[in-house]
């Protein structure tokens, strides 16, 4: 069967395995879409020609007048269409391509999910998909966990917001400490150059706080006794340089929530197992308050990608 439809359903001629339905809400429909384990999606051609150009044009060259009861070709009388994608996958994009995507919205559970459905989405040329699948990425149990890969993704789908969402996150940490992830091989260097500057250019802006100190002071790392012992020696010059130094190297009020470096500047100030223990949660409550001029000064920051 020499035909348009023929070039989009045949099927290597190969033992395959049995197909089995996806269930609802994929058993109705006027087209089915068989995944690469032999799971068959029933869907709507208007659905998949609304949000793909790919399909669109599929359904728009010239069909046959029957089908035959070929089961590579046809089930229960509808034609087939083979994918490469899986079922988990193609589940996925086929739920954000339903008109009910927009309240009941697919869960994504891992950014590996994620590029699976984003790479679907962009063979299938299905655009408004992939951008409102880019806007999920910036969820905390993605961004927590993965920041590096959250930032290389939004700057590939050049998806601005999120890609600056990622960038202030990952100031968090010092410039060196991210490792390697695979999506930064889909990004330009000059992306990455960019991100590294902005992270530079947010350490060195947080030399503005020294003229704040009166407006907020930071925490006593000692307390009365060990100032009255005399054991105190740490000026409150190195204090305030100390703070900025760790803001510098990494430019987010969560450098003074570190255990570690908490723990070095009370022993500087030479205090007592009291004041350390009373520490973290005066930094806790401090943090809180200078949360508002650290972020005042790296709004002022550009990241300076070309999202064009």
């Amino acid at each position: 069967m020499d035909t348009a439809l023929h070039k989009y359903t045949s099927i290597e001629d190969e033992p395959r395995q049995m197909s089995v339905d996806a269930g609802t809400p994929f058993d109705r429909g006027d087209i089915i879409l068989r995944s690469a384990d032999n799971v068959d999606f029933h869907f709507h051609k208007l659905l998949l020609s609304l949000a793909s150009s790919f399909f669109s044009n599929m359904f728009s060259l010239p069909q046959p007048d029957s089908l035959d009861d070929d089961a590579d070709r046809t089930k229960h009388g509808l034609p087939i269409i083979p994918v490469t994608e899986k079922s988990v996958v193609l589940r996925k994009l086929l739920s954000f391509c339903s008109p009910i995507y927009d309240t009941d919205v697919p869960t994504l559970e891992n950014l590996d999910i994620v590029m699976s459905v984003l790479d679907a989405a962009d063979k299938y040329d299905m655009k408004r998909v992939g951008i409102f699948i880019v806007r999920m990425i910036t969820a905390p149990r993605f961004l927590e966990k993965e920041p590096m890969r959250v930032f290389a993704i939004a700057c590939r789908y050049r998806s601005e917001a999120e890609t600056l969402v990622a960038a202030r996150y990952m100031l968090r940490f010092a410039v060196w400490e991210p490792a390697y992830v695979s999506e930064l091989d889909f990004i330009s260097g000059s992306d990455f150059q960019r991100l590294v500057k902005y992270h530079t250019n947010c350490g060195q802006a947080m030399t503005q706080l020294t003229r704040l100190w009166s407006t907020y002071p930071l925490p006593l790392l000692d307390c009365k006794f060990c100032r009255k012992k005399g054991v105190s020696r740490l000026s409150l010059k190195e204090y305030q340089d100390s703070v900025i130094e760790a803001l510098r190297i990494r430019p987010s009020v969560e450098s003074l929530l570190n255990p570690e470096w908490i723990d070095s500047m009370v022993k500087r100030a030479g205090s007592c197992i009291g004041c350390r223990e009373r520490a973290p949660r005066t930094f806790a409550e401090y943090a809180k308050e200078l949360a508002f001029p650290v972020m005042a000064i790296i709004m002022e920051i550009p990241l300076d990608i070309d999202f064009h």
